[in-house]
């Protein structure tokens, strides 16, 4: 009765082609019963940026560079040099562009992406000579420039030359996720599972059922995938931290309270994730506990995103330091969008409407980070900059993302139908 039901879902929601559904129907069910088995400025935009800083003289520090002390700093430091005496060691240019790579999300640096570009210089992604592991560290760098476009070319032909390598089907997986196409994310699940058991494919499967009508399902199948791998989530902390955030979140959305110890026993794996800070920041703030975000985030202004969330938090508590966070974010912004980076823009959106009180700025932000990534958190901004800057009809894409793909968000619901609400009264 279950693989019935489930193939009837599938079929339902991946195609109405009926080749297509003989195929995606036995790769969907497949993931499926094992996932339980086993479980540019804007126009119009004037914001308040704060003033270029020009140094009084040659003695004033314009930055400190982040973790130059630190034991991994120190080691991409003397493999670079090493690097150095031959740019053409393959598997010694791989090994530094993932350290930096890694150092880049670490720190929300992205220079260390520059530093893995030049790693990886020797091949660049559009010659055919191009091993397939360096094309593949190529697109993630792409993935995390928002080159959405440009990482699943670069993918394709990563996994059209090495079928098997799991990795480059579970990149694909998280852009195709990010752009909302989750046939196509599911689908690459579905070949990272071929190749490998245990939690990853699972919690790549659920994290996509979470947002296709079955986020309860989801939750249920990766708590199983997590304790019967128990072994592999010791060994390999940034999968349980993956599998835990993505379990905090999922209950967020439904309104399950097991939200708060999902995020905390992420923290326990690794208390300095960028991402889950982030996530873990949110749910403090919905939550009325802003002082709860002030403690967490002091030591992590750097990262952008934090900074964000600490400075909204500082609002909310009437805290003396705001003012010093507001502009250095305004500061920061405005040199990203110097050099032409869109990569922060649901951040940037969010720093209008909650921190610049601009609603109509707030909005074109969200409307242009829509059409690059479509995830919750940017469906979130354009629903509340929508309703702000007093323009329902701007919410009509993500009401639409909610209602096509049956998304489980009591949040998001909420948002949409006091749009619905709005534009229905200003028709009248």
């Amino acid at each position: 009765m279950m693989g019935a039901s489930l193939t009837s879902q599938c079929e339902q929601r991946l195609s109405d082609d009926t080749q297509a559904i003989a195929y995606r129907r036995r790769r969907c069910v497949r993931r499926y019963v094992r996932s339980l088995l086993f479980a540019f400025a804007i126009p119009g935009m004037a914001p308040a940026y704060a003033e270029p800083r020009i140094p009084s003289g040659d003695s004033v520090v314009l930055e400190q560079v982040p973790g130059i002390h630190d034991k991994s700093s120190l080691a991409l430091r003397k493999l670079n040099s090493t690097l150095a005496l031959d740019r053409h060691d393959l598997e010694l240019a791989l090994k530094v562009a993932r350290l930096d790579i890694d150092q880049s999300r670490r720190l929300g640096d992205p220079r260390f992406l520059g530093r893995a570009e030049a790693a990886l210089a020797p091949w660049p992604e559009e010659a055919d000579r191009t091993p397939p592991e360096a094309r593949l560290l190529h697109a993630v760098i792409m993935q995390s420039n928002h080159d959405f476009a440009g990482s699943i070319e670069a993918l394709e032909r990563v996994v059209a030359a090495r079928p098997g390598m799991a990795q480059g089907w579970l990149t694909l997986a998280a852009v195709h996720h990010a752009q909302a196409n989750y046939p196509a994310a599911l689908h690459d699940c579905g070949q990272v599972a071929i190749g490998m058991l245990g939690l990853v494919p699972d919690v790549c499967t659920a994290s996509v059922m979470s947002l296709v009508g079955r986020a309860p399902l989801a939750l249920h199948a990766v708590g199983i995938s997590l304790a019967q791998n128990a072994l592999e989530a010791r060994r390999q902390p940034a999968v349980a931290v993956w599998a835990l955030s993505m379990q905090a979140e999922t209950a967020d959305r439904i309104g399950d309270p097991s939200a708060e110890r999902y995020f905390e026993q992420a923290l326990a794996v690794d208390n300095s994730d960028p991402y889950v800070l982030g996530a873990w920041s949110d749910w403090l703030l919905d939550h009325g506990r802003p002082q709860d975000v002030i403690h967490l985030l002091a030591d992590y202004t750097r990262i952008d995103p934090l900074l964000l969330r600490l400075a909204i938090a500082e609002q909310a508590a009437g805290d003396a330091r705001l003012a010093g966070s507001v502009a250095e974010l305004a500061t920061r912004f405005e040199a990203s969008r110097l050099r032409g980076d869109t990569v922060h823009r649901r951040e940037e959106a969010r720093f209008m409407l909650v921190l610049q009180h601009q609603a109509p700025a707030a909005l074109e932000l969200a409307k242009a980070n829509w059409t690059v990534q479509r995830e919750p958190a940017d469906a979130r901004i354009l629903l509340e900059t929508a309703i702000a800057a007093h323009r329902p009809e701007a919410a009509g894409p993500v009401q639409a993302w909610l209602r096509d793909n049956g998304v489980e968000d009591i949040r998001l619901n909420t948002l949409a139908a006091q749009a619905a609400s709005k534009a229905r009264r200003g028709k009248a």
